[in-house]
């Protein structure tokens, strides 16, 4: 799946980003408002606290899943 900056907000609020790599407490989510997201190539950018932040976990090192409701 992959999430684009020009998809609209309210499609992107649907989903989070989770670590493929990490299983730790939280479950391996990644904090943040996802602005782009391609879980081929794990990378992804995110609003968090007022700043832009790119981050790569390599390939197939994100997964892009519904919240929970």
């Amino acid at each position: 799946m992959k999430l684009e900056s020009y998809d609209p907000v309210e499609k992107k609020r649907r989903y989070k980003i989770v670590r493929t790599d990490f299983g730790g407490p939280n479950g391996g989510d990644v904090e943040g408002e996802i602005i782009t997201a391609d879980e081929t190539s794990g990378e992804c950018c995110l609003q968090v606290g007022g700043e832009t932040k790119t981050l790569s976990f390599g390939p197939r090192g994100i997964r892009i899943v519904g919240r929970r409701r």
